[in-house]
C-alpha cells in the first residue's frame, strides 16, 4: 500500500483535488476545471530529465492510477453538474420567453379589440350634420364579410372626409384603429408597426415591458389582426367580423411631394384587407391631388368621393350650429333665413362654413348676425374673383395638336373655363377643345393657390369643374371681356407660335 507522502509527493490527493474541482466548475466551467488539473500533472514531471521522469512514474505505480481514476471521475461530475445547471437556466429563459410573448400577443389582441374611434371634432361641436349616401356606402363596405378590396376615401382639403369617417366608425364599437400618417418616409415595416402602438395607446393595461414605443414586430401583424377577428366573432360580436384599420394621410404626411408614404399605405392595406381579408381598410387622402400617388390597383381599390354639402345638408349644418352655438335673441327665425338666403348660393363646401363660423360667432344681435353674414359674402365674392383671374394665366401643352415646327401650342385655362361656361357641368379631361390630360391638368393647378381655389379636379372619374358656384359666375364675368388671342386660335388661323 502506497503510504500518504507519496500521494502527496505526486500530488493527487482525491479528496483534496476534488474539491478543488468542485470549486472550480462552480466557477467558471470546463475551462477553470482543466486549470485545476494543471498542477497536478505539472509535478508527476517536475524532473527535467526522461529517465528521471520514468523512474517517479514507475515508483508512483497503484496509487498515481487510482487518483488519476478519481480525478477523472470528480472531473466528469463537475462538468455533469455545470451542464444540468446550464441546460436548466436555458429552458427557464424560454419558459419565461413564451410567457412573455404569450402575454404579449394576449394584451395586443385585447387591445385591438378595445380599439375605438375618437369622436370627430363636428360632434363635440354638436353641428355634424347626416350625409346619408356617403354613410350608406361606407357603411355597406364595412359589412362585407370577404372585402378582398380596401376603400380610398377621396375628396379636396376641407370636404369633411376625417369627419365623415369617424362619425361613421363610432357606430362600430371596438376594433377600429384610425392611424394618423406624417412621416412622408415611412415604410412598409413602420406603418404596421404604428397599428399596434396606436391600439396600446388608447388600453388603460400597458405598465408591462412589451407596451413599449414599437410594441409590434410587423410580421406578428397579420396573425394578431386574425386572432382578433376570431376573438370578437367568440365574443359574439356578428358572423364574418373583422377589424377596421384606417391610414388617415395628413397634409403634413403629403406635403413632400413623394409618392413613396401613398404607395406604402397601399401595399400594408392590399396584404391584410384585399389579398388575405383581416381586416376592413381604409385610406383617407389628404387632398383631391393626392390620387395620383396611388398605386394603380383597380381591382382592389373602392373610392368614396367627399365633396361639396347638397343644398339640404348645408341648410341643416346651419340650422345645427344656429342652434347649438347662437342664442334665440340673436339667431332668429328672419336672421338665419336672411343667412341662407345669402350664403348657400354661393358655396356648399364643409371648410367654407367653418370659416363662416367664426366670422358669426362673435354677433351681438340680429342685425349684427345678418351685417356679419353679408361682409364674409362678399369676402368671398372677392376671393373668387382673385382666384378666377390667377387661375386663367395658367398655360399647359396642348396633347394632340402641333404648330409647323412640330411643337404642341400652349392651352390657356381660359378655353377650360369656357368649356365649363358651356357645358354647366365638370367635363371630363382630355377633351377635343381642351386636349390636356386631367394628372397634368392637376400637376399645373397644384402650384398655384389661385387655381387650387378655382377648380375642383377629380382624378378619379378625370374631371374638372368650378370649386363653387362663386367661381363660376366670376368665371362669367372675367370670360365677358374680350378674350385675349390664344395660342389656340393662333394656331388654327396660321399663325407661327412663339418659340418657347
Amino acid at each position: 500500500m502506497v503510504p500518504c507522502a507519496a500521494l502527496h509527493a505526486t500530488g493527487i490527493d482525491s479528496a483534496l483535488h476534488s474539491a478543488r474541482l468542485r470549486q472550480a466548475a462552480a466557477a467558471g466551467g470546463p475551462q477553470h476545471v482543466l486549470k485545476s488539473l494543471r498542477p497536478a500533472s505539472l509535478s508527476l514531471f517536475s524532473t527535467n530529465s526522461f529517465p528521471g521522469r520514468f523512474a517517479r512514474f514507475v515508483k508512483g505505480g497503484p496509487a498515481f492510477t487510482f487518483g488519476l481514476l478519481c480525478t477523472g471521475l470528480a472531473t466528469g461530475a463537475a462538468l455533469a453538474g455545470w451542464y444540468s445547471q446550464q441546460k436548466e437556466a436555458a429552458e427557464t429563459r424560454q419558459k419565461t420567453i413564451e410567457t412573455s410573448e404569450a402575454s404579449r400577443e394576449q394584451l395586443e389582441v385585447q387591445a385591438i379589440l378595445a380599439a375605438r374611434a375618437p369622436f370627430p371634432a363636428a360632434d363635440k361641436r354638436e353641428v355634424y350634420v347626416q350625409r346619408d349616401t356617403l354613410e350608406e356606402t361606407l357603411k355597406s363596405f364595412l359589412k362585407l364579410i370577404d372585402p378582398r378590396s380596401y376603400m380610398v376615401v377621396v375628396g379636396p382639403r376641407g370636404a369633411g372626409k376625417s369627419t365623415l369617417v369617424s362619425h361613421v366608425l363610432t357606430e362600430l364599437g371596438g376594433g377600429v384603429l384610425i392611424v394618423p400618417v406624417e412621416k412622408p418616409s415611412a415604410t412598409v415595416s413602420e406603418l404596421k408597426e404604428l397599428v399596434l402602438k396606436v391600439a396600446l395607446e388608447q388600453y388603460p393595461k400597458t405598465e408591462s415591458w412589451y407596451a413599449t414605443p414599437t410594441p409590434l414586430k410587423d410580421a406578428n401583424l397579420a396573425a394578431r389582426l386574425e386572432a382578433a377577428a376570431r376573438a370578437g366573432r367568440e365574443d359574439g360580436r356578428e358572423e364574418g367580423w373583422l377589424p377596421t384599420i384606417v391610414f388617415e394621410i395628413t397634409s403634413a404626411g403629403d406635403a413632400s411631394g413623394d409618392n413613396t408614404l401613398i404607395r406604402n399605405a397601399c401595399t400594408v392595406l392590399k396584404a391584410l384587407a384585399a389579398d388575405n381579408p383581416l381586416c376592413h381598410g381604409l385610406l383617407v387622402l389628404s387632398s383631391s391631388f393626392a390620387v395620383a400617388k396611388l398605386t394603380d390597383d383597380r381591382y382592389r381599390q373602392l373610392f368614396l368621393r367627399v365633396g361639396q354639402f347638397s343644398r339640404d345638408e348645408a341648410s341643416a349644418y346651419l340650422d345645427a350650429y344656429f342652434k347649438a352655438h347662437v342664442p334665440e335673441e340673436i339667431a332668429t327665425v328672419a336672421a338665419i333665413t336672411a343667412v341662407k338666403e345669402r350664403i348657400l348660393p354661393l358655396t356648399t363646401l364643409p371648410n367654407a362654413f367653418d370659416l363662416l363660423r367664426q366670422e358669426l360667432s362673435n354677433s351681438t344681435n340680429e342685425a349684427d348676425l345678418v351685417a356679419r353674414a353679408e361682409a364674409w359674402a362678399s369676402k368671398f365674392e372677392a376671393a373668387a374673383r382673385t382666384d378666377v383671374e390667377g387661375a386663367a394665366e395658367i398655360h399647359v401643352f396642348n396633347t394632340l395638336l402641333c404648330d409647323k415646327n412640330g411643337k404642341s401650342p400652349f392651352f390657356s385655362t381660359r378655353n377650360l373655363m369656357r368649356e365649363l361656361l358651356n357645358t354647366g357641368a365638370p367635363v371630363t379631361l382630355p377633351r377635343a377643345t381642351f386636349n390636356v390630360p386631367s394628372d397634368m391638368f392637376a400637376s399645373k393647378i397644384r402650384k398655384s393657390n389661385e387655381a387650387k381655389a378655382a377648380f375642383n379636379v377629380d382624378l378619379v372619374s378625370k374631371t374638372v369643374d368650378f370649386a363653387s358656384a362663386t367661381h363660376r359666375k366670376a368665371a362669367a364675368e372675367l370670360l365677358s371681356l374680350p378674350p385675349p388671342t390664344s395660342s389656340l386660335w393662333s394656331w388654327l388661323s396660321g399663325r407661327r407660335m412663339p418659340d418657347v
